[in-house]
């Protein structure tokens, strides 16, 4: 009996305490709690929304490329005599100097020929001239005296009466003429000379080889003039127009900058790669073919614009503003890539952005401004 009324006034000691302890919590001030609520917020970089007038960037990276430049074919047959000077990768020539000279003994020698005969007819059909014709007779006289078998051809004197042109047509006159020609400019091509100022990039063949008809035989390129090709996006293209000014640079620690023009731009997209080339003129002799340089091109002036860092992007057009002192998402129109920038518009004027990346997760939670250290 006593242990059982032991249990009774225990438990209801248990349970008098534990109501005490309730309305004790209950009751006890929220001041402190309040307080550590109101100052759990997250301290965040920001910006304030100042549309205005943004000229867009392209950006882009080139390669120097010679302005002028062949590869040296031969369109005949016969042995590599050599150059006016050392036929080897690196050799400078000038203008009009001999890149590449070809044996033609045999071929002048049937070109030689071929004059003579051409005199030989002439000068059969002049004692018909004096008579039937005779007011040409002095003009083909004195071009039958000008011919030189070692010499180029001087064109026919020019033949106006209908009668005399069939009379030397039937001779072949005009026939055996053009033959000739024909072999004139053959004969020509056994002699390459340089068509500008530049420089022996490649060789492929030594003195003394047999050079066939179609073997490429080196390459030859202009050091007068150099540009750069690079490659821009097809949606940025639209923005680009020959004349407009760009600035370039060379990339590592001495890096230098140029300014240029775009000279030309093609008309193709690369199904490739989505861009468009585009060639740049840069007049700078420090530069050398080969270089790859990284440069931007001014694009489109947008109003009412303005330019943000596009990490700070969620979802691609979406971002963090500041609404009653909490992160909010809004949606923005995006106008233009520029590096690792982008061009926006969409929101009032004066409106606060988070400045800084910030998951989806963090909407709806309270900022507070943090300066930029």
């Amino acid at each position: 009996m006593n242990t059982r009324k032991l249990s009774v006034i225990s438990g209801i000691l248990i349970f008098a305490a534990t109501l005490f302890l309730s309305w004790y919590i209950v009751s006890a001030p929220t001041d402190e709690t309040d307080e550590a609520v109101a100052t759990e917020a997250s301290p965040v970089l920001m910006v304030t929304y100042s549309p205005g007038e943004i000229e867009s960037s392209i950006f882009f990276t080139g390669r120097v490329i010679p302005f002028e430049q062949f590869d040296i074919y031969a369109e005949v047959t016969g042995v590599f005599e050599g150059s006016g000077r050392s036929f080897k990768t690196g050799t400078a020539f000038n203008r009009g100097d001999t890149l590449i000279r070809i044996n033609s003994d045999e071929e002048r020698q049937q070109v030689q020929a071929a004059r003579y005969d051409f005199a030989a007819a002439i000068s059969q059909l002049l004692p018909d001239i004096s008579i039937d014709y005779s007011e040409y007779y002095n003009e083909w006289q004195t071009y039958l005296d000008q011919i030189d078998a070692t010499e180029q051809l001087q064109p026919l004197p020019e033949v106006t009466d209908r009668q005399f042109r069939m009379y030397l047509n039937r001779q072949n006159i005009f026939s055996r003429f053009s033959s000739i020609r024909q072999q004139e400019v053959r004969l020509s091509k056994f002699t390459i000379r340089a068509p500008y100022d530049g420089v022996l990039t490649d060789h492929r063949v030594n003195r003394g080889a047999l050079v066939q008809n179609g073997q490429m035989l080196g390459q030859f390129t202009g050091s007068d003039r150099l540009e750069i090709e690079a490659s821009v996006p097809a949606r940025e293209a639209q923005f680009v127009s020959v004349g407009d000014q760009i600035t370039v640079q060379t990339s590592g620690i001495n890096s230098n900058t140029y300014s240029g023009t775009v000279s030309r731009k093609n008309a193709l997209v690369d199904p490739g790669t989505q861009s468009v080339k585009v060639y740049l003129d840069v007049s700078n002799t420090e530069l050398e073919s080969g270089y790859y340089l990284e440069g931007e091109i001014s694009g489109r002036v947008f109003t009412d614009a303005f330019k943000i860092h596009k990490d700070i992007l969620i979802r691609d057009n979406e971002l963090f503003t500041v609404q009653n002192e909490r992160a909010m998402l809004s949606t923005v129109e995006l106008l233009s890539s520029a590096g690792d920038s982008m061009i926006i518009s969409g929101l009032e004027p004066g409106t606060v952005i988070i400045d800084e990346f910030r998951s989806a997760a963090f909407e709806d939670t309270r900022v507070t401004r943090r300066e930029e250290q």
